[in-house]
Order: structure tokens, then sequence, then C-alpha cells
């Protein structure tokens, strides 16, 4: 049990750190995105902290199993760097043992995974379709920044405003050009205000001392208009759902086939692709704690080293080795998806291929089974005790 307990206390140290660092390079990488996305407009800067929640729910699919893999990879490495997996061995610690240690672990961060990746992500996936589908149809002036032109996405043309304030309600220097039935409109001048109307609640923008010029690209023929003030009403656009990819959809819905039909008639979609695509996306769901629990078996041969090699030097292998296992899963969802493999064979041959390469490690580093190894453990620490007295 101490053995257990220290193992457990060095690789959970070890997640922790890693998921902390894998954490900080997805959020920063995505705010990034995702603020350029505020700046164009497609996006309003009040949601991007909501949507980058989201996104790192359906992340954490992918990335626990690699943290785990990773963590038990440099703690068993740092125990063969000081020699300490040498002496567990040599007090009559099995690989057995070991291994049932590393398995519990895996296996509690397996339905971690299971329950993100059955439930959660698909609800959070949903959530930021809705999200982004409501931001396209809300008339806003947020996400549009002063100094730039900016075609926003609930209206059709080109916005420019020399200065916005931090309330966007007051603008000086506008530019607008829009185009209505072949007739382009162009609007400037030197004031503008952006205003909810308390009675109706509909959105305007309110220009002040400027010109509006309207007539056919390419014509001489435009009128020129003189204004003191022109104000525009802010059309709100109807919410129109976008189409969802797979991974959005709940797993009740992908194992229930008369749900399935419905949707596929609903969508004018075809139910034999739809069928395909839900049994990859069900496959893939599957293979997520899978590949969790077999990768974590499998770094604990492959993170052997001696002393002199550091508790790093199996990390570029164990890297490519997950790069390889990742692209397999994802060419055997593709396959599955075009009908290359039958539906059966599912991703299994992949995760196959990890238990084979785990054995194969194992034979190569002891030569026999577990149990074998055990009982020769224990065999050698009898004679150690009767060889003393």
């Amino acid at each position: 049990m101490i053995i257990s307990r220290y193992i457990l206390k060095e690789v959970l140290l070890t997640l922790v750190a890693v998921v902390t660092v894998l954490l900080l390079i997805f959020l920063s990488n995505r705010f990034v995105y995702y603020l350029a996305d505020a700046s164009t407009g497609a996006l309003s800067s009040d949601v991007i902290l909501t949507i980058l929640m989201l996104k790192t729910l359906d992340a954490l699919v992918i990335m626990l199993p690699l943290a785990l893999f990773l963590s038990v990879l440099i703690a068993f490495s740092r125990f063969y760097k000081d020699s300490e997996m040498v002496a567990m061995l040599a007090c009559g610690v099995s690989i057995g043992r070991i291994y049932k240690t590393v398995f519990l672990l895996a296996l509690f961060v397996a339905m971690i995974v299971s329950l993100i990746t059955f439930y959660i992500a698909p609800w959070a996936t949903e959530q930021t379709y809705r999200i982004q589908d409501r931001e396209k149809a809300v008339a806003t002036m947020a996400g549009i920044a002063s100094g730039r032109f900016t075609a926003p996405t609930s209206s059709e043309g080109v916005f420019y405003a020399e200065y916005i304030s931090d309330d966007q309600t007051e603008l000086r220097d506008v530019f607008i050009h829009s185009e209505h039935d072949g007739q382009q409109v162009i609007l400037s001048a030197a004031y503008g205000r952006h205003f909810v109307k308390e009675d109706s609640g509909g959105r305007y923008l309110e220009l002040q001392d400027g010109y509006r010029y309207e007539g056919l690209l390419g014509s001489s023929d435009f009128t020129i208009t003189k204004f003191k003030i022109h104000a525009i009403r802010i059309q709100e656009q109807e919410v129109v759902r976008s189409n969802r990819k797979h991974k959005a959809h709940p797993t009740r819905e992908l194992l229930d086939p008369e749900a399935r039909r419905q949707f596929a008639k609903e969508h004018h979609r075809d139910f034999e692709d739809l069928r395909r695509y839900d049994a990859a996306e069900l496959h893939w769901r599957l293979a997520m704690p899978l590949s969790t629990i077999l990768l974590a078996l499998l770094a604990v041969p492959l993170s052997r080293t001696n002393p002199r090699q550091g508790r790093y030097a199996k990390l570029f292998v164990a890297i490519l080795v997950y790069f390889i296992y990742s692209n397999l899963m994802g060419v055997g969802r593709t396959w599955i998806e075009r009908e290359v493999i039958v539906q059966a064979a599912g991703l299994w041959w992949t995760h196959g291929s990890v238990l084979l390469l785990t054995g194969i490690l194992l034979y190569k580093q002891y030569g026999m089974s577990w149990l074998s190894l055990k009982s020769r453990h224990s065999t050698a620490r009898l004679n150690t005790g009767e060889g003393q007295k």
C-alpha cells in the first residue's frame, strides 16, 4: 500500500502540472483566435469567456488521455533515473502490482473522460453553436473597433468610425457603405450615436452633420443629400440554426435509430449517410476512455531508461507514439464514415495495436508473464532470507 500511494502521489502531481501546461497553451491559443473574431465584429466580446470555457470542456476529451500518458511516463522515468524502480523490484514489488496501481488510476481518469465525452462535450459543443448562431443574428455595435473597416455579421456592407467611445454609444467621423436593390448607398457623418429606443426596444444609429450618396455603381447619376440628423434602424435578424457537426449530437440520440431517422427527415439528410457518421462518432467517443487506459499502461514499459539517460529521454518517442495512435484513430474514423471498413471493426484495430506494442515491450524487458515474474521475485526474496539465516 505504501508503494502504491507513493506511485499515485508522483503520477498525480505530474498530472496536475501537465494538465495545467496544456490548459494554458490551449486557452492562450483560443483566446487570441476569438479575440481576432471580436475585433472584426464576427463575435461579441461579452461571450468570448463563455465560449472559451465551453471549448475547454470539449478539449479535455483529448487533453486528459495525453496528460495522463505523459505523467506516467515522466514519473516512471524519474523512478528509473533515481534507481527507485530497481529498488522496488529488488524488494519484491512485482510489475503486476505496479501495473495494478497504474491501471486503477487510469480507470478513474477514464471514467472522468467517459463522462465528458459522452455527455458534457456534446452539450458544450451544442451551447457553443447556439451562442454563435445568436451572435450572427444580434444587431449590435459590440466588436466594431475604432479606426478599422468592419463588415458586421448582422448587416451587409462596410462600417468605419475614426473614434468609438468605450460604451459603444458615441462615434466620430463615420463612414458606411451598403447596397440596396443594386443601388450603392454611402453615408458619411461627423458624429454618430448608437442607442436603444425605450418604448419599442429597437436599436438605432443616429448620424449627425453628414451626407448621403446614392446611385448605381459606374454611373454619374448619384443623388447627394446633406442632412443634419439621419437615423438608421438596425434590423434584428432571425436566429438561424447552423449545421451541427456530429460531435454536438447527444449520445442518446446517436443510439436511437428512430430519433436519427426523424432528424434526417426534418433536415433533409440521407439516413444511411447519417447512420455512418453516427457510428463513427460513437466509436470515437468510446475510444477516448479506452485510449486513456491503454496509453497509461503503455507508458510504464516505454519509460524504462538507465540512470544516465535522464527522466525526459523517452519523451520524444512517447509523443511520436501518441501522434501515430491519434492519427490512426482519425483515419479509422474516416474509414467508418466512408465505409472503407465495416462498422463492427470500428477503431478496435488501433487499440489492439497499442495493446500489442505494450506486450512486445514487456516481453523484451522481462521475457515472461507477470505471474511468473511475481513468483520469481517472491522466490528471490525467500532465498535471500534463508541465506541470511
